[in-house]
């Protein structure tokens, strides 16, 4: 037998008063005599009766619930973040509710829908249709409009243009890195794999990137030749794919920028299983730092986040905004990190 939710309205009938005296006792404020107060704390006793807490936040006008709105759950990038914030966010009593937007603006805006149906104090967004190039309109209406009545924070390079607060790494700083290290260790060719930077699924963090190296390169006297871009997505299929389409080229890199770790990965798998050795015949840098690239032999070198830092900022933005202090967007420092795949 399915056993009965038990709410202040049956508490109420069984002890024979308002549902509005069982809500006194249950918030401790209002008056109650104490006979009744022990009545009704009884029948709370005997069902084990707890007060469903949004109804208590909503009560209060206040939820204590921050929206998180990432593409892939899958994606050690975006769980990082999502975890280091939410340290921030339980150890100042709020509670956060995780969704996967799966990379479609349709998902994300019934997502947000969701967000403003639960009250949300705050909502956090990562990826998806806030990194699209060509910027799905109804889209950003709902996020602008969401931003109106809670504060929302976007990890990423557009952020203004939904008039919200951004939290993002500095890509043209990472970029500069990538080719001051390409030039400290004398390589002079470069390949650019992974990601999509033109077209309908094009992402801006990913053309940004691309468009950075382009210009760094010159600057530096690097060469990029359009025959050593290759990859349309961010995982290490793509990072394999990519590179076997690279290595049916007559002339090789001497070394390739990944658009993040797991392309990395599946880059030098392939190139492992051609016979390449890495870095002797190809180098290769990855973007990210996670977990895989301190695993994998030979150990990458990429560029990190420090996504410790990325949480806090994206928690102290919200509170900033709930007080009513004026936020500016956050540029975080990059560092790279040498490891013996370079």
């Amino acid at each position: 037998m399915e056993e009965k939710n038990i709410t202040i309205y049956d508490i109420a009938a069984e002890v024979g008063v308002s549902p509005s005296l069982v809500s006194r006792v249950i918030s401790g404020k209002g008056s109650v005599s104490e006979k009744t107060r022990a009545r009704i704390q009884e029948v709370i006793d005997k069902y084990g009766f707890r007060p469903n807490a949004m109804a208590r936040g909503l009560q209060r006008n206040r939820t204590r619930i921050i929206g998180f709105m990432i593409p892939h759950i899958g994606n050690e990038y975006f769980s990082n973040v999502y975890y280091e914030f939410e340290k921030h966010a339980s150890a100042n009593g709020y509670m956060t509710i995780l969704y996967n937007g799966k990379n479609d603006t349709g998902t994300e805006r019934r997502i947000l829908n969701v967000f403003d149906e639960v009250r949300v104090e705050a909502a956090v967004i990562m990826g998806g249709g806030v990194d699209a190039i060509e910027i799905d309109a109804e889209y950003a209406s709902a996020i602008n409009t969401l931003n109106r009545r809670v504060p929302c924070i976007l990890c990423c390079e557009q952020a203004e243009k939904f008039g919200c607060i951004g939290v993002h790494t500095d890509t043209k700083k990472k970029v500069k890195l990538l080719v001051e290290h390409l030039l400290k260790k004398d390589y002079r060719t470069v390949g650019i794999l992974g990601g999509a930077a033109s077209g309908p699924y094009g992402r801006y963090p990913t053309a940004l990137m691309y468009d950075c190296l382009h210009q760094y390169a010159r600057e530096a006297g690097l060469e990029i030749r359009q025959e050593w871009i290759h990859g349309q997505s961010y995982d290490e299929k793509d990072g394999e794919e990519a590179m076997r389409a690279l290595l049916g080229q007559k002339k090789l890199p001497r070394a390739v920028c990944c658009i993040n770790d797991y392309v990395a990965y599946g880059a030098i798998l392939a190139a492992k299983d051609a016979g390449l050795r890495v870095p002797e015949d190809i180098a290769c840098i990855g973007s990210d730092n996670i977990h895989i690239a301190s695993m994998m032999r030979p150990n990458l070198t990429t560029v990190a986040v420090d996504f410790e830092k990325m949480g806090s900022l994206i928690f102290e933005n919200i509170v900033a905004r709930q007080n009513g202090r004026k936020t500016e967007s956050c540029l975080l420092e990059p560092v790279l990190i040498e490891g013996d795949s370079t």
